[in-house]
């Protein structure tokens, strides 16, 4: 079994495709010129719309900070992310708009192909065993606490750790596990 850790403090940092802020990406696996899928922490300081990804489907985490409004415009339908750990699931061309309605947040984001995965996510109390649907990879996340690897290796909060076996965590800690299988 072969894991991967993505450190928190080895993301890299770019602007939002519509320059309403900045997102640490922690992991990416390209496709070409594209992204197959990729997990990021978005830092958001103010209202805006989210940025379009044509082809990609999103789930997006709250993770800090006292909740964010998503204002779907097509539908007008009103989806309220709050602590702890609220989340959606969205295709990337869905026009929303978001509001603070209480002060800045940070949430994380997997952003994947459609034509090329499918994904889901849970949440887990360290300790815990998860087998992946075959020929899914499953990608841990640290939400906070010191989960810790099979091979000895703590996570940080913010850290990921990629792996396409049975996923053993020790320690104590929140984790978010996105299960990511191919189509």
């Amino acid at each position: 079994m072969t894991v991967t850790v993505h450190r928190r403090a080895d993301a890299v940092t770019m602007p939002w495709r519509n320059g309403g802020g900045v997102t640490h990406e922690i992991v990416r696996h390209s496709i070409g010129d594209d992204f197959g899928w990729r997990l990021s922490l978005a830092e958001v300081a103010v209202d805006g719309p989210f940025s379009s990804f044509d082809g990609h489907d999103r789930i997006i985490v709250l993770l800090s900070g006292p909740g964010m409004n998503l204002h779907l415009v097509d539908t007008g339908e009103t989806v309220e992310l709050r602590p702890p750990l609220g989340w959606y699931r969205f295709a990337g061309s869905t026009r929303i708009e978001a509001t603070l309605p209480d002060g800045p947040t940070t949430d994380l984001n997997l952003m994947w192909r459609r034509d090329q995965f499918d994904a889901t996510v849970r949440r887990f109390a360290a300790p815990f065993d998860l087998a992946p649907q075959r020929g899914a990879t499953l990608v841990a996340f640290a939400v906070d606490g010191a989960p810790v690897l099979d091979s000895g290796v703590v996570l940080a909060p913010g850290d990921a750790a990629e792996c396409p076996d049975i996923l053993h965590i020790d320690g104590a800690g929140t984790v978010l596990v996105f299960s990511l299988v191919p189509r």
